[in-house]
């Protein structure tokens, strides 16, 4: 019956904390207020890409539909979700920053 209460206990505690997401927390520890992540990195800036839309040119770079310029592939992140993902900001008149994440599936 002990254990029985234990594990109900057990099942009701709220869940540990888990690590903050990206983009949430400075390297310091100190939350990233919500108007410098919509200034950086705003639902503009982020580009779901389908697999067709992202080639990948040689060992070091990849080419994105969409985006004029090469990107390095060691700067491509690990996909969480297992789909290609671009941010970079498009100001409309043809200019385009560069890019602020890459994220790209991960082939074990």
């Amino acid at each position: 019956m002990r254990l029985a209460h234990v594990t109900l206990a057990l099942l009701c505690a709220p869940a540990p904390a888990g690590p903050a997401l990206a983009h949430d927390v400075w390297a310091n520890g100190g939350f990233v207020p919500g108007w410098v992540k919509a200034a950086c990195c705003g639902p503009d800036d982020a580009h779901h890409l389908r697999p067709d839309q992202v080639h990948r040119v040689s060992d070091d770079f990849y080419m994105v539909d969409g985006y004029r310029y090469r990107i390095p592939a060691r700067e491509a992140l690990p996909s969480q979700d297992g789909d290609y993902w671009i941010f970079y900001r498009d100001n409309g008149s043809g200019m385009q920053s560069t890019v602020y994440c890459f994220f790209v599936p991960m082939v074990f």
